[in-house]
C-alpha cells in the first residue's frame, strides 16, 4: 500500500496567493493612511487670522484684480473690484490685456457705485465680457478708472490663465 500526497493545484494556489494580496493591501492601506490628530503638532494651539480689511475710502482704487475661468474654453472674465470718494455716480473701466508683448484685447466698461457705509465711500465691479486668450503664458492686465468727476486711478496684474 502506497501513500497517496495530494499536490497542491493551481487553482488552490491561486486562491492562497489572492488572499495574502488581500490581506498586504488592506494592512499597507491602514498602515499608510496619514494620521490626524485634534492637537495641531508641537502642543500649540492654533490662532485664526484675519483677512485684512481695506482702510477708509480716501479716492478712486483698485482693491482686487481676478480672472474667472470660462470652463471647457480658453476664455475668461477679467474684473477689477475697487473704491471711490462720495460725490461720483459710476465708474469707467478701460481694461488692457497684453500678451506676449502684443495687446489682444481692450475693453471699456462704465458701471455705477454703490454705497459702502463700512469704509465710508462708494464701490464698484467692473468684469469684461469673456476674452479669448491663450493659457499659461504671463498675460498683463491693465486697468484705467476714470469716474464722472474726471479722478483716474490705474492699476496692473500679471497672471498665468490655467489651460481649460
Amino acid at each position: 500500500m502506497t501513500e497517496e500526497t495530494q499536490e497542491p493545484t493551481n487553482n488552490m494556489m491561486s486562491y492562497v496567493l489572492g488572499g495574502i494580496l488581500v490581506v498586504a493591501v488592506v494592512a499597507g492601506g491602514y498602515f499608510l493612511k496619514p494620521k490626524t490628530s485634534n492637537q495641531p503638532a508641537g502642543g500649540q494651539t492654533a490662532t485664526p487670522t484675519a483677512s485684512p480689511t481695506p482702510g477708509a475710502i480716501t479716492k478712486l482704487s483698485c482693491d482686487t484684480q481676478y480672472y474667472n475661468p470660462v470652463i471647457g474654453f480658453a476664455k475668461y472674465f477679467l474684473s477689477v473690484e475697487g473704491a471711490d470718494t462720495a460725490g461720483a455716480s459710476e465708474v469707467t473701466c478701460t481694461t488692457t490685456v497684453t500678451q506676449e508683448n502684443k495687446v489682444v484685447a481692450t475693453e471699456k466698461v462704465t458701471v455705477p457705485l454703490s454705497a459702502n457705509e463700512g469704509r465710508g465711500g462708494l464701490v464698484f465691479k467692473c468684469s469684461t465680457p469673456a476674452l479669448e486668450l491663450k493659457p499659461t503664458i504671463p498675460t498683463k492686465v491693465d486697468i484705467k478708472l476714470e469716474d464722472d468727476r474726471d479722478a483716474t486711478a490705474t492699476c496692473s496684474t500679471l497672471f498665468a490663465l490655467p489651460k481649460p
